[in-house]
């Protein structure tokens, strides 16, 4: 299983990638969180190596246009190491900070299902005038192009018409458990797996765990031991944590001083 760093201040010789997220997490009102963005950018341009990622750019704050040139840009300062996460909120800490009324579910997988096809499109060159329900835009431009063939699109999905979306324009798909225990987000884990494989139709993306909440990669060795090989006989290729609080950077040295052993 590869691994990413969430938020981590350090590259850690074997680390896969680093991650930031954006989006207003209830519960963590006060804790330090920093925007994404121009979070990592420091990140990609001081390393070589590692992958670079939004995970995930809620799209309750964001207009598809705007974060398509966004992403096109740190694909630049990455030198193509730039993963590109899609989500579209969950909590109504979301729709509160941006002042935007809750949507229902079914408008929730539509806005995303218009979001991430619009951003494919532009990411890919077409910058031909839209006309859709919610994301309507004319003139765009998109130079210039990425660096990489393709800017790998991260979409974060639990529903299953929302996995539709990412069985047809995802390039990985990223799940955490969110308010769910451990034992019922496992449950739930194999079943969205099954259902995406499905959807996928033998096509290969990233299958991704974003281990917060009710997983704590940080409780033990053993424990994160343990939580790799459960859910990569799960499915998951991809374990992505955040970066330990004071109390837990024991546990991290430990894990991190032989990373190679969990691959």
């Amino acid at each position: 299983m590869r691994r990413s760093g969430r938020g981590s201040r350090r590259q850690p010789g074997s680390t896969d990638s680093g991650q930031v997220t954006t989006c207003a997490i209830r519960g963590i009102r006060r804790s330090p969180c920093s925007t994404g963005r121009p979070s990592s950018r420091p990140w990609a341009a001081t390393t070589t190596r590692i992958r670079v990622g939004l995970l995930i750019a809620n799209l309750v704050f964001r207009q598809p246009t705007v974060l398509a040139k966004q992403a096109l840009t740190m694909d630049h300062v990455a030198g193509g190491r730039f993963d590109f996460g899609i989500g579209s909120g969950v909590w109504p800490t979301d729709h509160g900070m941006a002042g935007v009324p809750v949507w229902t579910a079914r408008e929730r997988t539509e806005r995303l299902t218009e979001f991430v096809s619009v951003v494919e499109r532009l990411l890919a060159g077409d910058v031909t005038d839209h006309d859709g329900p919610y994301y309507p835009y004319s003139q765009a431009s998109m130079t210039p192009g990425p660096v990489q063939d393709r800017v790998p699109l991260i979409i974060a999905a639990n529903a299953p018409r929302a996995l539709a979306v990412v069985a047809a324009h995802g390039d990985g798909w990223v799940t955490f458990p969110g308010a769910a225990t451990e034992a019922d987000f496992y449950e739930a884990s194999v079943e969205r797996l099954r259902v995406l494989g499905e959807g996928l139709g033998g096509r290969e993306i990233r299958r991704i765990l974003l281990a917060y909440g009710a997983i704590s990669p940080w409780e033990s060795v053993d424990g994160f031991a343990r939580l790799v090989e459960r859910y990569r006989a799960a499915g998951f290729d991809e374990l992505v944590v955040y970066a330990p609080k004071e109390h837990e950077r024991g546990v991290f040295d430990e894990i991190a001083a032989k990373l190679d052993n969990y691959r």
